[in-house]
């Protein structure tokens, strides 16, 4: 056993008690992180404003503080820039801004403590112990190359302080453990344009013995996907007459793809994060059969939950880092919707999130849908936005039926699915739905892979099954995609930026070709 593989399980080991507390007293480490919360930053211009020091119990802090979001909190993240010192949000001052990838509008700049940057650097160090504690050869993955996908940390600054984007900004600030074992270096997070930055990445892990895969996860299934179908015959002649030439030899097949699989036989682990991965698992299964898909919740706010345990789907939240409260999903478009604290929640219902920490979120929606597995550790899982419903005929279809649904129908078909997007359109007075996917197999029947997801679609949402029984609602239509819809969104926004799995904008609809 090597030196770093003994000192990673001896610290994996120390942790687990850590683990064990967020499993077991989840109410009581998020009480207990709102009060922290509270008295470390009631000095400050919000602190006083709502009264922080008169505030002793989470009730008090639901009657004294008002839900916010980032329009009602952007006067303060203002004043922030033009006085990054502490005491506006809290008493820390502003580290660093992370940038959003304006995915769903303007990218926004949002301030970021050390303190808090710790607190994300600590909770993603349980997850990755949660995995190396899962089973006895997980340990292994440090013996090897760790490849992050990120994006740039450093692009300016704003008084004095920097500007960059979270995934770059969370990779500078991980435990220097794993800081030693991750390639690549800054050069490479900082490249903008798609390609140079994909054949960059693909060069590398052509070289290195590959064992773990993190950061934005859309970036390294897309890179995989590449690799996989396009980048076979281009490594070859890159690295021939080299020591790796003969390695990308044996992984290539004679129809020019390659075998990753073999190319990679030691990697065990990719760490997914900013989409729902379900919809793609049988495409992850085939192509790298030894891949465990571990989880990981976060966003430029904070990160929130991750995967502690091997044998339960989902995410148990991070609750040693995060208050957290919950508002049903029938309320989640009211003016003033009941808001309820975590320990109201259950298992099966779906919930927007609202987030208090340490960097300067006070009941904070950051937009995103949750659904809870399991209440016994809380675990959720099937992350969405709130606002992205589709509503032809009152079927009000949301991104995480769509994900269920596309996974449904792979599992069935045995389909693999690389991208998608599906698409509400109305037309002549009927709605319909059009599927726009890129599947790895070259021949798809559209029958089958339609019959399959309208099945699908009906157990999930009785209200698409009534539509499309009394004839509200058109047949679905598939379309295969000739290139990826993502990678193209990769290019007109940022490399943060994130799928768009349910639209009604049809423009994904010209790289595609009717089945």
């Amino acid at each position: 056993m090597s030196i770093m593989r003994r000192l990673v399980s001896f610290y994996a080991k120390r942790k687990e008690k850590s683990i064990d507390e967020v499993l077991d007293k989840s109410i009581e480490l998020s009480e207990e992180k709102l009060m922290s919360i509270l008295d470390r930053h009631k000095d400050t211009l919000v602190g006083r404003r709502y009264c922080f020091d008169e505030i002793t119990t989470p009730d008090e802090f639901r009657q004294k503080v008002p839900l916010s979001d980032y329009r009602s909190m952007k006067p303060y993240f203002d004043l922030t820039y033009d006085d990054p010192n502490g005491g506006i949000l809290t008493k820390d001052p502003v580290y660093w801004y992370l940038k959003t990838s304006g995915s769903a509008g303007k990218p926004k700049k949002l301030p970021a403590t050390k303190k808090g940057l710790e607190d994300v650097s600590s909770v993603t160090a349980l997850a990755w112990m949660a995995f190396m504690n899962a089973e006895p050869e997980n340990p292994k993955i440090v013996d090897g190359t760790l490849i992050t996908f990120g994006a740039a940390p450093d692009l300016g600054s704003i008084n004095g302080v920097k500007v960059g984007y979270a995934t770059g900004v969370y990779a500078r600030n991980q435990n220097p453990l794993f800081q030693r074992l991750i390639e690549p270096g800054e050069d490479v997070f900082n490249i903008d344009d798609m390609d140079r930055k994909m054949r960059t990445y693909a060069e590398l892990m052509a070289t290195r013995d590959v064992t773990g895969i993190q950061g934005i996860t859309t970036l390294s299934l897309a890179l995989v996907r590449r690799m996989q179908n396009q980048y076979g015959p281009w490594l070859l002649d890159r690295l021939a007459g080299t020591k790796h030439e003969s390695r990308i030899r044996d992984a290539l097949r004679d129809d020019g793809t390659l075998d990753v699989g073999e190319l990679w036989p030691n990697l065990r682990l990719l760490l997914a994060s900013g989409i729902d991965p379900d919809p793609y698992r049988e495409w992850i299964s085939k192509t790298l059969p030894n891949v465990t898909l571990w989880n990981l919740y976060g966003a430029s706010e904070g990160v929130f939950a991750g995967q502690l345990l091997s044998d339960l789907e989902g995410m148990q939240l991070f609750t040693n880092t995060n208050y957290f409260e919950f508002i049903p999903e029938d309320q989640a478009s009211q003016e003033n919707p009941d808001v309820i604290p975590l320990s109201d929640v259950k298992a099966g219902n779906r919930y927007e999130i609202v987030i208090t920490n340490v960097q300067g979120y006070y009941r904070y929606r950051i937009g995103d849908m949750v659904t809870f597995e399991s209440i016994d550790p809380y675990t959720i899982r099937s992350i969405g936005r709130c606002e992205n419903v589709v509503n032809l005929a009152g079927e009000k279809i949301t991104e995480d039926q769509v994900a269920k649904a596309i996974q449904q129908t792979a599992e069935k078909t045995g389909y693999e699915v690389l991208d998608y997007s599906v698409v509400g359109i109305i037309e002549e007075s009927r709605g319909h739905y059009a599927i726009a996917a890129m599947f790895q197999q070259d021949s798809v029947d559209a029958v089958e892979f339609v019959t399959a997801y309208e099945e699908a679609m009906k157990r999930i949402n009785p209200e698409f099954r009534g539509s499309r029984e009394t004839g509200a609602i058109g047949p679905t239509v598939l379309y295969r995609m000739n290139s990826s819809a993502f990678e193209r969104r990769v290019r007109t926004h940022h490399l943060q930026a994130k799928p768009v799995p349910l639209t009604t904008e049809t423009d994904v609809l010209s790289i595609c070709e009717a089945i």
